[in-house]
């Protein structure tokens, strides 16, 4: 859409939001040609298949959400229903019937059938598909005698495949269907086979059809190649522009499988607290604006690390080698340099292109092991002498990082302690072990230091006006509180004053839940009253930090928004930009910010199913084979447990409503047959009856050792 456009539509939108016009009355509003009646009636039919504007039957214009529609991205589960959430307000529910031709991923415009009163999601159904997220899917295809058809997973709607357009698929192989016609009230979606991906049990195939399925390509188009060729590596010339900060003892700290370092670190004891050097690798001195591999960059938006590779966000030669902080390497970097006082607050900041060279490549285990200084251990001991040089740092890193977090803490930032499942896969990528995710002092160190060096640029960027994308988290919907706290009052807890939300009562609830029988369900139920946090071209705070002033700017590596940042302040620390140059970065970076708030999304998704997909690999081949569970979460069809592994699996109370209730009030079942309740955190042994790849879920049920004694005698 061109800017022209653009501003009529947004001034329209502002007018259609307390009248109502006619086309004639719009042509007179927008000072449109009558010359051109044809050509501006295009225009608002275009706006109005675009969910924009809404043309009533009686001639006149309105918005849609005047007259009860939501627009949105739909998510279509494997249970074949699917959700609409739209930020700050109740996600919509929409039953498989009512999904109309909409496939996962789709933008729709939904009517909404059935308010919510309490928080609780609302009920509507897809009234038309405004944009098609993509027009090739992902299924499993099925022959018949004369045709085929596919099955996609997120869709409750087959695809017909004529017998000529089969293209050589076998009944059971993973395909990837272009759709040619999308359906009716009458006909099927009707498409082409394009390829065969291979078994649906093949994980390393499913984890391809993710991919696919959001249109994500794993390599890098030949122009952005042929574009990082050309690179000039040798930047000599580039360091005189540059504060020079190699004889500074900066190291990198991260995970022990990372190659992409994009921040090192730098800590220093003084008279008054503290000198924190926070470097960042220059991505902008090697991707500038509107070349391909910046194009590139936009559309993937991030980098995506799924269980068994990674996407980058820029070409490995970028990511792993040119850009990424390893040691012992002249490298380009951007530096937020802070002075803290003894109480952790900056008093003094500056910001400045620098050269850096690392010493140390250090890990998260690393780290944890020199500062818990177990000095009977053999391992600290190898790496106290290994690192002695920087042990006085570490400790003084340890020691802000502490009084950082302690500030964080009292302004009433959020710290969210749900375990994370992490799968450790072997050379022929099966999986190896599962553990969970540590978060230690190195950890903490790393992100409370990242989080004020976010803040600290942000501040800058908020009072000197430069254009930014910031990292937003707003407030969550008074109604999704409301609905919550009720909840929280049945176990006990308030939140008390809800006139007023305040991120610190959350957090008080964590910290009183943590470690309880019932605390991971009411984190995860804080977690879900929660907004999702996105970008925008404004700064409107982050909640969950409790800041004022956030944005993305230590990874630019492996996120977009962090470029951006990067870009904007090397052009405030290098000239003048006028308001004109603001406006027009400004406009952008709205368009921008929405963009990369999707592909985050969609990274978070794939990485979750990328994992889950191997669970449900790991688990086939113990079917049968009898757990402890620990219940989670429960709603009136699923109870939610977590296996001593980690492993998080389900039992379909639909299919023992005979022998279970559900007691929704107070977050507990019964078991009709012997009168026993299970509330959060209660255990009982289960049995796997499957894992399936279709449903992405591992089924359980209660094991009952009558009814295995049973089964054996059976047997025999």
């Amino acid at each position: 859409m061109e800017l022209k456009e653009e501003r009529e539509l947004k001034y329209l939108r502002q007018v259609l939001a307390e009248y109502e016009f006619t086309f004639q009355e719009i042509l007179q509003l927008l000072e449109w040609s009558q010359k051109k009646r044809k050509l501006y009636k295009k225009l608002l039919n275009a706006w109005e298949e675009s969910g924009d504007i809404y043309l009533k039957r009686n001639g006149k214009y309105t918005l849609p959400e005047k007259e009860g529609f939501v627009k949105g991205e739909i998510s279509i589960s494997s249970g074949n229903f699917g959700f609409l959430d739209i930020n700050g307000e109740a996600s919509v529910f929409i039953p498989g019937s009512y999904l109309n031709t909409a496939m996962n991923g789709d933008t729709v415009l939904v009517r909404i059938l059935k308010e919510s009163s309490d928080g609780k999601k609302r009920e509507g159904e897809v009234y038309k598909v405004v944009k098609r997220n993509r027009d090739v899917i992902v299924g499993v295809f099925e022959h018949n005698l004369s045709f085929g058809f596919v099955r996609p997973r997120n869709s409750p709607k087959d695809i017909y495949i004529p017998k000529k357009l089969i293209k050589g698929a076998k009944t059971g192989d993973l395909v990837a269907v272009k759709v040619d016609f999308w359906g009716d009230e009458e006909r099927k979606p009707e498409g082409e086979i394009v390829s065969v991906l291979g078994s649906p049990k093949d994980t390393e195939a499913l984890i391809s059809s993710l991919l696919l399925n959001e249109g994500i390509e794993e390599k890098f188009p030949n122009e952005v190649l042929q574009e990082l060729d050309k690179i000039d590596e040798d930047f000599s010339e580039e360091l005189k522009n540059r504060k020079d900060l190699r004889n500074l003892d900066i190291i990198t700290i991260d995970g022990s499988d990372a190659k992409d370092l994009d921040d090192a670190v730098y800590v220093e004891k003084t008279e008054d607290g503290y000198k924190l050097f926070v470097s960042i690798a220059d991505v902008s001195y090697y991707v500038r604006e509107n070349t391909e591999l910046d194009t590139e960059a936009l559309k993937r938006g991030n980098s995506i690390y799924l269980v068994d590779r990674v996407i980058p966000m820029l070409p490995r030669k970028l990511s792993n080698n040119l850009c990424s902080l390893n040691p012992n390497e002249d490298k380009l970097t951007f530096t937020v340099e802070m002075d803290l006082d003894k109480k952790g607050k900056v008093v003094r900041n500056d910001f400045y292109k620098s050269v850096i060279k690392s010493k140390y490549r250090m890990t998260y285990e690393n780290v944890n092991t020199i500062l818990e200084k177990n000095e009977e251990s053999e391992e600290y001991k190898g790496l106290y002498d290994k690192y002695r040089k920087i042990d006085e740092m570490l400790k003084n890193m340890l020691e802000l990082s502490k009084i950082i977090r302690n500030n964080k803490k009292r302004r009433g930032s959020i710290d969210f302690e749900l375990p994370e499942i992490k799968v450790v896969l072997d050379d022929n990528k099966a999986v190896k072990d599962i553990v969970l995710r540590s978060r230690g002092e190195a950890e903490r160190i790393i992100e409370d230091f990242m989080v004020i060096a976010n803040e600290t640029v942000a501040e800058k960027f908020f009072w000197e006006e430069i254009p930014a994308i910031y990292r937003v988290h707003e407030d969550p919907d008074k109604a999704k509180v409301q609905a919550l706290n009720e909840t929280l009052i049945k176990f006990g807890y308030s939140l008390k004053g809800l006139e007023e939300i305040h991120p610190g009562k959350f957090q008080n609830i964590i910290e009183r839940t943590t470690g309880l029988p019932e605390g991971y369900l009411i984190h995860k139920l804080i977690l879900r009253a929660m907004q999702r946090a996105r970008y925008a071209n404004k700064n409107l705070g982050h909640f969950g930090l409790a800041s004022k002033y956030y944005l993305h700017f230590t990874s630019p590596i492996r996120r977009y928004s962090d470029l951006i940042v990067h870009r904007m302040l090397g052009r405030s620390i290098e000239k003048f930009m006028n308001e004109k140059e603001k406006a027009k970065y400004g406009a952008n970076f709205e368009a921008i910010a929405s963009s990369i708030s999707k592909t985050e999304r969609v990274a978070d998704k794939l990485e979750e199913d990328s994992v889950k997909i191997k669970l449900i690999e790991y688990m086939q081949d113990k079917i049968g084979q009898v757990y402890i569970a620990r219940l989670s979460g429960m709603n009136k069809n699923k109870i939610f447990m977590e296996l001593e592994n980690h492993i998080e699996v389900v039992y379909n109370v639909t299919t023992a409503r005979d022998n279970f209730i559900y007691d929704e009030e107070n977050f507990k079942i019964i078991d009709k047959r012997n009168n026993e309740s299970y509330t959060m955190g209660s255990t009982m042994k289960v049995s796997v009856v499957s894992a399936s790849y279709t449903k992405m879920e591992i089924e359980v049920i209660p094991y009952v050792e009558e009814r295995a004694k049973i089964e054996e005698a059976e047997e025999e």
